[in-house]
C-alpha cells in the first residue's frame, strides 16, 4: 500500500512541476535539422545565382554565371520540391521561437517558387528587358566583383566569356516565348537596342578604356596587381580578345531582335490577353504583395486612395487661393524657375544636403538602436527613375548608394526630392536593409536574393511588398518630424504618396482592364507633379513588370493598419521607436508573418508588469527549489512507511 502511495506521489510530484513550471524544451534535433536545410538552401541559390552571391561577398561562384534554359527551370523545381519535403519533415513545434520564423519564412519561399511553376514559360522566358539585362549598366557586371590577385582576374576573365553563351541562352528563350505567344509588348525591349548601342559604343575595337565597363578592370585597377609586366600584357590581352568576343554577340543580339522578336511582339499593352493572361496577372500580384487580394480589391484601394490623398492637397491648393485642378496647380508651381536646380551638379548636392542636414539628424527620435552604416549619394549613370538604391556591405567597407536621376534637373522640381529622399536613403532603403544586414539570421534571410522581376512568379520571393511598403511608410515620416518645411514640399509628399496610389489603380488598368499606354499616363498626371516623359518610362516599367507597382501602395497600407492597431490596443504604452523595432528587427518577411509578427509584440507589450518577473515561465533555479522540496517530502513518506 505504502509503495504505490510513493508511486503515485512521484507521478504526482512530476505532474506539478510539469503545470506550476513552463520546462524548457529541447530544440536539439529540429533546429539542428532546419540549420543544416537552410545552409544548404543557400549554397544551392547561390551557385544558382552566382553574380548575385558575388553581390553578396560570398565569391566561391566567382567565375561561372547563371544559366539561362528551361531544363535549368525544371531543374530547380525539383531541387525546391526536395527541399520542401525535408522542410516539412521538420517538427516546428520542437523549434525555437527564432527557429519557428526562421522554418515559416523558408516554407513560404519555396511554396511561393514552386506554385509559380506553373507561369515559368511567360515573362519568365522573356530575359531582358528594358529594366535587366547585362546591356543595362556594364559597370554593374564588376562592381562589386574582388580584383585583387590574379586568380581574381582569372575568375573574371572566365565569367566574361562566359557571357556570350549566355546571351545565346536568352535569345533560345525569347525564340520559345515566340512559338508560344507569351511576348512581352514592343515597349519593354524597345530601349534595349538602343542600350545595346550605348555598350557597343563605349568599347570600340582594340581601343579599350576606362570607358568600357566590361574591360574596365584592365586598365588601371591592373597596374595594382602586384606581378610582372608580361603577366599585365597577357591578361589585357585575353580581355581584349573576351570583350571582342561579347560586342559580337551583342549585335547579333540587335539584330535578332529587330528581326525575329520586335515583330511578334504582344498587341495590348498588358498581359489580360494573353492564354489564362488574368491569372498570370493574378499570381504575379500574389507574389509582390504577399497577400491573397483580387486585381479588383487592389484597383479599387488605388481609387480610395488617390481620392483621399487628392482631398489634402485640394486642402493646400484652397489655403493658397488656389481655384484649378491638381495638375493645373504643379503646372503653376512649376512655372517658376527657382522651384528647380540649374545644373545636375548643383542638385545632387541638394540631394546630400537633405540627408545630411534635414533628415539624419532626427533618425533617433523614432529609431532604437540605429546601425549607423554609411550612405552616399551618386549621380545615376543613365534615365529612368527619379532614384533608386543599392545595398553596402555588413562592415560598412563599402556604403550604400543612393543613386538619384539628375540627368533633367529641369524637369524634376525641388519639391518632389525630399520623399524621395526619405524613400530611397534615410529611414527608407539604407536604414531598412542596415536593420537586415546586422541582424543575427540564416544567411538565407539576411542575404535574401533578389529575384530577376522578369522570373515572377515563378521565382524565389524578395518581399517587395514589405520592402517597398516601408520605403513609402518612411516618407511619411517626414510629416511627423515636420521635416516638410511649407506647403510646396508638402505637396511634393502627397505627389510621391498619390503617385504611387495611382499605381495601383492603372497597373491593374493595364494588366486586368485592357487599358492602354495613354490611359495610364494621363490618369498618372492629372494627380501627379510628374513630367510626361518621365510618366511614360514608369508606365513602360508596369507593362514589364506586372504586379511589381502595386507592392509599394499596398504594404504601406498594411503597416500603417498594424500602428494604428498598436495604438489602439496599447495607448500609453505605445512607443514609437519601439514599434519600429518590431517591424525591423526580422528583416524582409512577407505581410501576413509580419502582421503575426506585430500581434505578438503587442501582446509581450500589454503583458509587461513594471519589474515583475515573468509568470510564464521559471527559471532553473526555481525548478531546482521545487523538485527538492518534494523530494524531501516523499522520502519521509517512504521513511514512514517503513
Amino acid at each position: 500500500m505504502c509503495y504505490k502511495f510513493i508511486m503515485e506521489g512521484r507521478k504526482l510530484v512530476f505532474i506539478l512541476i510539469v503545470l506550476g513550471c513552463k520546462l524548457t524544451p529541447s530544440h536539439g534535433d529540429a533546429g539542428s535539422d532546419l540549420s543544416k536545410l537552410s545552409t544548404e538552401y543557400f549554397e544551392w541559390r547561390m551557385s544558382v545565382l552566382p553574380e548575385s552571391s558575388t553581390r553578396r561577398g560570398y565569391h566561391k561562384y566567382n567565375d561561372i554565371l547563371e544559366s539561362f534554359t528551361l531544363a535549368g527551370y525544371n531543374e530547380s523545381k525539383v531541387r525546391a520540391d526536395e527541399y520542401f519535403a525535408r522542410l516539412k519533415s521538420i517538427p516546428r513545434d520542437e523549434l525555437s521561437r527564432s527557429d519557428s520564423l526562421n522554418y515559416d519564412i523558408l516554407e513560404n519561399m519555396l511554396s511561393t517558387y514552386i506554385s509559380g511553376y506553373e507561369w515559368r514559360l511567360y515573362n519568365n522566358i522573356n530575359t531582358l528587358n528594358l529594366l535587366e539585362g547585362p546591356q543595362i549598366a556594364p559597370s554593374d557586371f564588376t562592381s562589386f566583383f574582388p580584383f585583387n590577385t590574379i586568380g581574381d582576374y582569372e575568375n573574371y576573365l572566365a565569367r566574361l566569356t562566359r557571357l556570350p553563351n549566355q546571351i545565346d541562352e536568352r535569345i533560345s528563350l525569347f525564340r520559345e516565348a515566340v512559338r508560344l505567344g507569351t511576348v512581352y509588348n514592343n515597349v519593354s525591349v524597345n530601349l534595349v537596342i538602343d542600350q545595346i548601342e550605348n555598350v557597343i559604343s563605349a568599347c570600340p575595337l582594340s581601343n579599350y578604356s576606362d570607358n568600357c565597363g566590361f574591360y574596365k578592370p584592365f586598365t588601371q585597377d591592373l597596374d595594382n596587381i602586384h606581378t610582372t609586366n608580361a603577366t599585365r600584357t597577357t591578361l589585357r590581352s585575353r580581355g581584349v580578345t573576351a570583350v571582342n568576343l561579347l560586342m559580337d554577340k551583342f549585335q547579333n543580339l540587335t539584330i535578332f531582335l529587330q528581326t525575329e522578336y520586335m515583330p511578334a511582339t504582344r498587341q495590348g499593352y498588358g498581359v489580360a490577353n494573353l492564354h489564362k493572361g488574368r491569372e498570370f496577372y493574378q499570381a504575379c500580384l500574389k507574389w509582390h504583395l504577399s497577400l491573397d487580394l483580387t486585381p479588383e480589391e487592389v484597383h479599387q484601394k488605388g481609387l480610395d486612395e488617390v481620392k483621399r490623398i487628392s482631398e489634402e492637397m485640394k486642402k493646400i491648393m484652397t489655403k493658397n487661393g488656389f481655384q484649378g485642378s491638381i495638375s493645373e496647380y504643379f503646372a503653376m508651381l512649376k512655372n517658376d524657375s527657382a522651384m528647380f536646380y540649374n545644373s545636375s551638379e548643383a542638385m545632387l548636392d541638394g540631394y546630400r544636403d537633405l540627408l545630411d542636414n534635414r533628415v539624419d539628424p532626427h533618425l533617433a527620435k523614432l529609431f532604437n538602436n540605429l546601425p549607423g552604416l554609411p550612405i552616399v549619394v551618386k549621380a545615376a549613370t543613365s534615365d529612368g527613375p527619379a532614384g533608386y538604391y543599392s545595398p553596402g556591405s555588413k562592415d560598412g567597407s563599402i556604403p550604400g548608394i543612393f543613386w538619384a536621376n539628375v540627368i533633367r534637373p529641369a524637369e524634376y522640381a525641388k519639391f518632389s526630392m525630399l520623399p524621395l529622399t526619405m524613400h530611397e536613403a534615410n529611414p527608407g532603403h539604407h536604414l531598412q536593409i542596415s536593420y537586415n544586414l546586422l541582424t543575427e539570421t540564416p544567411d538565407f534571410r539576411s542575404k535574401m536574393e533578389y529575384s530577376h522581376m522578369f522570373s515572377v512568379p515563378y521565382a524565389f520571393p524578395s518581399y517587395t511588398a514589405f520592402v517597398e511598403g516601408w520605403a513609402l511608410y518612411a516618407e511619411s515620416l517626414g510629416e511627423e518630424l515636420g521635416l516638410y518645411k511649407d506647403d510646396n514640399e508638402l505637396m511634393g509628399r502627397y505627389s510621391s504618396e498619390i503617385f504611387r496610389a495611382c499605381r495601383l489603380v492603372v497597373d491593374t488598368g493595364i494588366h486586368y482592364y485592357n487599358w492602354t499606354k495613354d490611359d495610364a499616363i494621363d490618369y498618372i498626371l492629372t494627380y501627379t507633379d510628374e513630367s510626361r516623359h518621365g510618366t511614360s518610362l514608369e508606365v513602360d516599367r508596369y507593362v514589364t513588370w506586372p504586379g511589381q507597382a502595386c507592392a509599394y501602395k499596398i504594404g504601406e497600407l498594411k503597416i500603417k493598419e498594424m500602428r494604428q492597431a498598436a495604438e489602439k490596443k496599447l495607448g500609453d504604452k505605445f512607443d514609437i521607436r519601439a514599434f519600429h523595432t518590431s517591424i525591423m528587427d526580422n528583416g524582409a518577411v512577407p505581410l501576413d508573418l509580419l502582421e503575426r509578427n506585430v500581434n505578438e509584440w503587442i501582446e509581450e507589450q500589454l503583458a509587461q508588469q513594471p519589474q515583475e518577473p515573468d509568470s510564464t515561465t521559471c527559471s532553473a533555479q526555481k525548478q531546482f527549489a521545487q523538485i527538492w522540496l518534494l523530494s524531501i517530502l516523499l522520502t519521509s513518506v517512504e521513511i514512514f512507511c517503513r
